[in-house]
């Protein structure tokens, strides 16, 4: 039985890619919370309705390097991070704006997107070197 209401997220577009790889670290506690709350969410039997954005989302809320509505982890990184949402939007077919369900985002991520492209889409990402997106949508394409 599926339940009444269906949680709605708003996910920037390469955080599709970062779920998969997640493993409950981050920037803070409260963005490790917040993350996990989302993964959750996103990855549950009954999945959520997802609008993709190329800015700030749920997921940006909760970090420490949010401001004003932009990421400034650091000189340029908001046109980085907003640059990958596009790459990732246009390798799914998908604008933004877009709402689908989880499930088949999860199914569409999982046939469209190499491991091997992420250093290519992600480049800068300082998540990227320890290997962890990679390793997980590796493992979620060969478990299904």
């Amino acid at each position: 039985m599926q339940p009444a209401t269906r949680k709605r997220l708003e996910i920037r577009a390469h955080h599709l890619l970062c779920m998969f790889g997640f493993k409950g670290l981050g920037y803070s506690r409260a963005f490790v919370d917040n993350m996990r709350t989302i993964v959750d969410s996103f990855f549950s039997q009954w999945g959520a309705e997802v609008e993709l954005l190329t800015g700030c989302d749920a997921i940006c809320a909760a970090c420490p390097h949010v401001r004003h509505g932009k990421c400034a982890a650091e000189e340029g990184a908001d046109l980085a991070v907003r640059t990958r949402d596009e790459k990732v939007l246009a390798m799914l077919g998908l604008a933004a704006g877009d709402r689908l369900d989880s499930p088949s985002l999860v199914r569409l991520v999982a046939d469209k997107v190499q491991p091997s492209e992420l250093p290519l889409i992600c480049a800068g990402c300082q998540w990227l070197p320890v290997g962890y997106c990679q390793e997980g949508l590796s493992n979620f394409q060969r478990g299904r």
